[in-house]
């Protein structure tokens, strides 16, 4: 495939950004350990050095708006000098995912160093997602230190919580509607490749993907009681096997497939660039062949979770210390991601009706359903399109959906529009090894062309 710089054009506008001054900004975050994990949440001095960094670093933006903290998460205020347009609000998260225990020696750099090498910024964070927090922030001050006046009201949303509970958004958000705010567009993370489109019957054509809507999320936690003994009588089975049934049985009940709204539309943008069959006689009726071109997307390692639930057993607690001894109280958790059209309530029936025992108890330790579908026809949508022209080449441009979470479903009680592309693009494979893995790092030429992006979407916003 393309170098991701091969797709890179206009790197040479605003040429006055402090460029070395961002990108030594974006390292002094990293530092911040603002790790949460599970119910673990990362020692608030950690989040405070990070919002003192904010506050010291963007003397513009604390000057024309305000900076107010709801609990650990920030919201900045940047206010438009015309009320009649619907403000708009760009978001990321603070708070990251921990290094896996024992694979510090992994990284060619301290896993937060922030280490400036290699044309690279190496740490946690720095392509999930403090480069998009900084990077917003870099792009506000930018536009304000021109002495241009916001007239669209900005608003900068940072949560604290996107990695555990989300509930950082959540309050963000809530307290936004209370304030009778409602918004025109957001934009959170997501995209941040630009791929080859084979898996769509498409080879040789490059596309970057906006979603505009994003998969419900379930955590279910089996659990089985026992009085445990020796393993010499392991009458009416052990726990663990009880429970590990209980997983096979959920696993081997798959979900139905279907063709969500976002993977058509993608599929009509992509339709006159398709070549490969058997797509390419398929997306001549896309509404028609739905259920064959889901089907075909399912066998897919590429796009198999686009097209249906996907269900992912991922712990398992409670096992016995001793080879002889049989457990007694297990449980385990299977991650969900739900499909559109597919609710929490029924992924809970699903499981209910593949579980043959009854000494099984199933809850949700925690779940949401899939969100809306953000609309493409307006100008949150127009605007980043625009943006996207300007900065990046030789790639089409389609709407389609996340398979992961994030916070920008938190907002969709104050916006229709909620768009999820985060424009510090880097190669696939940096991607998926990088993003909650070793040797995480943004190349110095993505974050700054990133910062661009985002300084042309603001300008565009307030035109």
């Amino acid at each position: 495939m393309a170098e991701i710089f091969d797709h890179f054009r206009n790197e040479d506008m605003y040429p006055d950004l402090d460029a070395e001054g961002a990108v030594e900004r974006l390292s002094r975050a990293v530092r911040f350990r603002t790790v949460n994990t599970g119910g673990i949440r990362s020692n608030d001095a950690e989040f405070e050095g990070l919002n003192k960094l904010i506050r010291a670093s963007y003397p513009n933006i604390m000057s024309a708006g305000s900076l107010e903290m709801i609990g650990r998460s920030i919201l900045i205020t940047i206010p438009g000098s015309d009320l009649r347009l619907k403000p708009c609000l760009y978001m990321s998260h603070q708070d990251v995912v921990p290094v896996v225990e024992g694979t510090e020696d992994n990284w060619s750099y301290p896993p937060f160093s922030g280490e400036i090498a290699e044309d690279a910024v190496w740490g946690r964070g720095t392509l999930d997602i403090k480069n998009m927090v900084f990077g917003i922030l870099e792009a506000a001050e930018y536009v304000l230190s021109s002495g241009a006046k916001f007239r669209r009201t900005a608003f900068l949303a940072f949560g604290d919580d996107e990695e555990t509970f989300n509930l950082g958004a959540k309050s963000i958000a809530d307290t936004l509607r209370d304030r009778g705010v409602e918004l025109e567009f957001v934009l959170d993370e997501g995209g941040g490749v630009i791929s080859d489109a084979s898996s769509f019957g498409a080879p040789g054509v490059f596309v970057a993907a906006v979603d505009i809507m994003e998969k419900g999320y379930a955590d279910l936690e089996l659990s089985v009681k026992s009085i445990g003994g020796h393993s010499s009588n392991p009458y009416g089975g052990s726990s663990l096997e009880k429970i590990s049934r209980a997983i096979t049985e959920i696993a081997d009940h798959p979900f139905p497939v279907s063709l969500p709204d976002p993977v058509r539309r993608a599929l009509e943008i992509l339709a006159p660039y398709i070549t490969a069959d058997p797509f390419r006689e398929l997306v001549i009726d896309i509404h028609g062949n739905a259920a064959k071109i889901a089907e075909i997307l399912y066998q897919q390692p590429e796009t198999f979770a686009y097209v249906t639930t996907t269900i992912a057993p991922t712990m398992i607690n409670g096992g016995s210390s001793a080879c002889n001894v049989l457990p007694q109280d297990m449980s385990a958790v299977i991650n969900f991601r739900i499909n559109q059209r597919t609710s929490a309530e029924q992924v809970m029936e699903h499981c209910r009706e593949a579980v043959s025992s009854s000494d099984i108890s199933l809850r949700f330790l925690q779940s949401n359903d899939p969100s809306a579908v953000a609309r493409t026809n307006g100008f949150g949508f127009r605007t980043l399109s625009e943006t996207a022209k300007e900065f990046y080449k030789d790639m089409v441009l389609v709407p389609c959906m996340s398979t992961g979470a994030t916070d920008a479903c938190r907002y969709e009680i104050i916006c229709d529009t909620c768009l999820r592309f985060g424009p510090f693009l880097a190669e696939p494979e940096d991607i998926e090894s990088g993003v909650h893995g070793t040797d995480e790092h943004i190349p110095v030429r993505s974050y700054l062309q990133g910062i661009r992006f985002l300084i042309h979407m603001m300008e565009l916003s307030n035109i």
